[in-house]
C-alpha cells in the first residue's frame, strides 16, 4: 500500500493546489494582507511541510518565518503574524495546545487537517479550515500539505508557490518510474546500509536540511532505523571529532546539491575526504534535477523510495509505527490528550 502512495506524489501535489484555490475562494477575504511574519505549526510528518516551505521563504528579505514544533506558543507570535497549523489527525496534543492559545489570543490562523480535535476547534472558534484528503499514513500526506500551503501563499502574493509545486510535481513524474525499478535501482545504497541499525543523515544549513529532516523521519518510520539528522557546516566544529575512534564503522548519508556556495562545496569535499580516510561508510544520494527546487525535492522523493526498499529488505512492517502508538497510549494514560 505504501508503494502505491509514493506513486501518487504528483496527484497529491495537484490536489493540494486545487484545495488552496477552493480555500482562497471561500476564505480569501478573511486572510490578512501585507503579511510580514509567518509561523508554521506542526509535529512529525505534519510539521515537515512548514520546514520545507520556510527554506524558500527565508530567501525573501521582507518575510520573517519560523516553525513551532512544541506545545507552547512563542511570545513573539502576535496579531501581525499569520499562523499555518497542520495536523493530519487533528489530535496531536502539542498542536492542539498551540491552537487553543492562538484562538485565545485572536491571532490570524489557518488550519489544515483531516479531522479530529483541530477541525472541531477551528469550527467552534470560526477559524479558516481546510480538510485535507485521506492518506494511508500521515507521512504520506506531505504532497497534499505542500501543494496546499504553496498554493495559499502564492494566492496571497508571498511566494511563487505554484511554480515551486509544479517543479516538484514534474520532478516526481520524471523520476518515479526510475525509482519504481525497485531494489535494483537502489542496490548501491542498500548494500551500504542494509546491516546498519543506526546511521547519520547530513544536510546543509538553509539549503536542504529541512528536506533531509524529512528523509530522517522516513528512515525512522518506513525502515525502522535509528537515523539522526546533523547539519553542515556546524557539525564540523564538534560532531566530526566523534569519528576519531569507534568499534563499528559509522554510516553517513551526506545529501548535497549542485547549487552550493564555493566555500561550502570545498568544505563538503574536504570533509568527505577525511571521513573516507577514516573508514567511514559514506554514501552520497544522487543529485537529480536541473534546478535547485528539483534537486531539493529529489532529496525527499529519493529518500521516500530508498526508505521503503530498505524497510522491505529489513523485513519490517513499513506502515506501522508501533512504538509511537504505544507512546500515545502511555501519554493518554497520564492525561495528555
Amino acid at each position: 500500500m505504501m508503494l502505491k502512495e509514493l506513486a501518487l506524489w504528483p496527484q497529491k501535489i495537484t490536489a493540494g493546489l486545487e484545495g488552496a484555490q477552493d480555500f482562497m475562494t471561500q476564505y480569501g477575504t478573511r486572510i490578512p494582507k501585507n503579511i510580514k511574519k509567518i509561523a508554521f505549526v506542526g509535529m512529525g510528518g505534519s510539521g515537515i511541510a512548514g520546514r520545507i516551505i520556510k527554506t524558500f521563504l527565508d530567501k525573501k528579505a521582507d518575510i520573517i518565518t519560523q516553525t513551532i514544533d512544541t506545545n507552547e506558543l512563542p511570545a513573539n507570535i502576535g496579531t501581525d503574524t499569520i499562523v499555518c497549523v497542520t495536523s493530519y489527525s487533528g489530535d496531536t496534543w502539542e498542536t492542539l495546545d498551540v491552537l487553543r492559545e492562538l484562538a485565545h489570543r485572536f491571532i490570524p490562523t489557518i488550519v489544515l487537517t483531516h479531522g479530529g480535535g483541530a477541525a472541531l476547534l477551528a469550527e467552534t472558534k470560526n477559524i479558516p479550515l481546510w480538510i485535507t484528503p485521506e492518506s494511508v499514513t500521515p507521512r504520506s500526506a506531505l504532497g497534499n500539505f505542500l501543494g496546499f500551503w504553496l498554493g495559499v501563499l502564492d494566492k496571497l502574493g508571498i511566494i511563487e508557490g505554484e511554480k515551486i509545486a509544479h517543479i516538484f510535481r514534474d520532478h516526481a513524474l520524471t523520476f518515479i518510474p526510475q525509482f519504481e525499478q525497485g531494489e535494483s535501482y537502489f542496490k548501491d545504497f542498500l548494500s551500504t546500509v542494509q546491516h546498519a541499525d543506526f546511521f547519520h543523515l547530513w544536510g546543509i544549513r538553509d539549503v536542504n536540511d529541512a528536506m533531509v529532516y524529512r528523509a530522517q523521519t522516513q528512515f525512522n518510520e518506513n525502515s525502522k532505523v535509528q537515523s539522526v539528522l546533523a547539519v553542515f557546516p556546524e557539525l564540523n566544529h564538534n560532531l566530526i571529532n566523534g569519528f576519531e575512534q569507534y568499534t563499528t564503522n559509522p554510516c553517513i548519508l551526506f545529501y548535497t546539491t549542485e547549487f552550493l556556495t564555493a566555500h561550502i562545496s570545498k568544505a563538503v569535499d574536504a570533509t568527505s575526504e577525511i571521513l573516507k580516510e577514516r573508514g567511514v561508510l559514506l554514501y552520497k544520494p544522487p543529485v537529480l534535477g536541473n534546478t535547485l527546487e528539483g534537486q531539493l525535492f529529489n532529496t525527499i522523493l529519493w529518500s521516500d523510495y530508498a526508505s521503503y526498499y530498505l524497510g522491505k529488505i529489513r523485513g519490517v512492517d513499513i506502515e506501522a509505527v508501533k512504538v509511537i502508538t504505544k507512546l500515545k497510549e502511555a501519554l493518554k494514560a497520564k492525561g495528555i490528550k
